[in-house]
C-alpha cells in the first residue's frame, strides 16, 4: 500500500468538506426561499448541520487515524475502501445496507421514545462522522485520487442515505415531541401520527435499499478505475 501522507493542512482539509458539503447542500436546492426555508424547515437545516458537523469531525480524525481505525469501524460505516473494492456486488449491497439499516433501527426506536428526541441530532453526527473519517483518510494517504474515488464511488449512495436520515430524523423528532406531549396530557389521541411514522419508515427502508443498489452499481462501474497499491 502506498505510504499515507504526513497529513493535510486546514486549507487542504476545509477544501475535502466544501467538497462532501454537497451531501446537505444539495438537498437544500429543492425549497427555494432561504428565508422561507429557515422558517418552515429548521429541523431539517439542523439535521444538515449536525450532519456537515460529523463530516467535519470524521476528517479532522482521519488526520491523525491509520489504516486500522479504518477497519474497525468498517462495519459500522463500510469505511475501508480496499475491501470494499474486492467485494462481490450481493456483498456491497449487504454491506451497505447493514450499515444504513442500523443507523435507520436506531432513528425508528428513538422516535418511539418520550426522550429520543434529545438523542436524534446524534444519528445524522453519526453517519456525517463515518463518511468523513473514510474520505479523510483517503484524502490523506492518496491525495486527488482518493477524493474522486469518493465523489464517484462512495457519494452517490452515501448522499442518498444521509438526505434519507435526516428526513426520518426530523419525523422521528417529530413523533418523540408527540409522545412527550401526550404523555403530559396536551396530546389526547396519537395513533394516526404512528401509523403515518411507520409508513414513511418503511419507505425510508425502500429508498435505503435503493441507496445500497446505487452504491453497488457505482462501485461495479467505477471501482476499477482506481488503483491504490
Amino acid at each position: 500500500m502506498k505510504k499515507k501522507r504526513a497529513g493535510f493542512t486546514l486549507v487542504e482539509m476545509v477544501i475535502v468538506v466544501t467538497i462532501l458539503g454537497i451531501l446537505s447542500g444539495i438537498g437544500f436546492m429543492k425549497f427555494g426561499n432561504v428565508q422561507e426555508t429557515s422558517r418552515k424547515n429548521a429541523m431539517f437545516l439542523l439535521l444538515c448541520l449536525f450532519l456537515l458537523v460529523g463530516v467535519i469531525l470524521g476528517v479532522i480524525c482521519a488526520r491523525n487515524g491509520d489504516k486500522s481505525l479504518i477497519e474497525k469501524l468498517d462495519f459500522l460505516f463500510l469505511t475501508d475502501f480496499e475491501n470494499k473494492r474486492n467485494m462481490g456486488l450481493f456483498s456491497v449491497f449487504s454491506a451497505s445496507f447493514a450499515s444504513g439499516f442500523l443507523l435507520l433501527l436506531a432513528t425508528f426506536l428513538l422516535g418511539i421514545s418520550s426522550w429520543g428526541f434529545f438523542v436524534l441530532p446524534a444519528i445524522p453526527l453519526f453517519k456525517g462522522f463515518g463518511f468523513g473519517i473514510s474520505t479523510g483518510y483517503m484524502y490523506a494517504a492518496y491525495g486527488a485520487s482518493g477524493i474522486f474515488y469518493n465523489i464517484l464511488v462512495v457519494l452517490p449512495g452515501a448522499f442518498i442515505s444521509a438526505l434519507v436520515l435526516i428526513i426520518i430524523s426530523k419525523e422521528s423528532f417529530r413523533f418523540s415531541w408527540d409522545i412527550m406531549t401526550s404523555l403530559r396530557g396536551y396530546k389526547s389521541d396519537i395513533s394516526g401520527e404512528f401509523r403515518l411514522y411507520i409508513i414513511r419508515i418503511f419507505w425510508a427502508l425502500i429508498i435505503l435499499a435503493g441507496a445500497s443498489v446505487v452504491d453497488m452499481l457505482f462501485s461495479l462501474v467505477f471501482s476499477g478505475l482506481f488503483s491504490f497499491s
